[in-house]
């Protein structure tokens, strides 16, 4: 309830000064993060242990605040220092049809499709399905961003995936690693 006020809020007041609102979800990156344990599951991997949130989430957000300004985004020139696994996903789409819809899921943090989104494109990838069904990587993490034009009925979202592998040396210098 807390985070829709705030997004009413921001709607509201962002509509006054810009037609453009950027909304960041710890509820949209947790539900990506499911959807790819029950795709690991559904393919006989053992699903992530962790959601990350310190050194490899701050990456994956520097990655996603970066790419979110660019089109097409770019993978990052530092994997192997706090992942060593990593997807990107963009989509830019107007909703003139069905902005309805799409403006009241995002008003009530129903993130459904834009998950659904991601995984299936990661899914329908073969670099990316390796990745995301990597059975070495154990952690992993998810910042997602999106941007919200309500006057023009279009978004952007990016979503950053970052994987981390607990064998030795999956890092460089092997200083990031998790116990098993």
């Amino acid at each position: 309830m807390k985070n829709l006020i705030t997004i009413v809020f921001l709607v509201l007041s962002f509509n006054s000064f810009s037609q453009e609102i950027e909304i960041k979800s710890i509820k949209l990156d947790s539900l990506i993060w499911k959807k790819i344990n029950e795709y690991r599951i559904s393919k006989h991997v053992k699903p992530f242990n962790i959601f990350e949130d310190s050194l490899m989430r701050d990456y994956a957000n520097t990655v996603a605040n970066r790419n979110i300004k660019i089109f097409p985004t770019q993978h990052s020139n530092d994997l192997g220092y706090y992942s060593n696994s990593e997807c990107l996903y963009t989509v830019r789409a107007n909703y003139s049809f069905n902005w309805p819809k799409v403006s009241n899921y995002i008003t009530n943090e129903d993130f459904e499709f834009l998950a659904e989104g991601a995984v299936h494109a990661w899914i329908h990838s073969s670099t990316h399905e390796h990745q995301i069904s990597r059975p070495d990587i154990d952690v992993a993490t998810i910042v997602s961003i999106l941007i919200v034009n309500w006057d023009d009925k279009y978004i952007r979202f990016d979503s950053t995936f970052q994987g981390l592998s607990n064998h030795t040396n999956a890092t460089f210098d092997n200083t990031y690693v998790y116990p098993r």
